[in-house]
């Protein structure tokens, strides 16, 4: 279950399955707090927020914007919400 705040962790592969389903309402990329990189995070349609993570279970972290809004897009989503730094 997914709560308001809770953030959960899912690989990409994961999180277009959840995107097939409409669970997910919205990616955002926001700046990470590993000075100068971004996380992609994903808003779950019940609340709270899905990360993307690699096949570790590690958040991933973009240090370009673009790479991050691609990874973003790749799970399905035609728009990207952009957090400010």
């Amino acid at each position: 279950m997914f709560l308001a705040r809770e953030r959960n962790l899912m690989t990409i592969t994961e999180l277009r399955n959840l995107y097939r389903e409409h669970q997910l309402v919205e990616a955002i990329i926001e700046p990470s707090a590993q000075e100068g990189s971004w996380i992609v995070e994903f808003r779950h349609a019940r609340g709270g927020f899905v990360l993307l993570t690699d096949s570790h279970g590690e958040e991933c972290h973009y240090m370009d914007l673009d790479l991050a809004s691609k990874s973003a897009m790749a799970v399905g989503f035609k728009q990207v919400r952009v957090e400010a730094k």
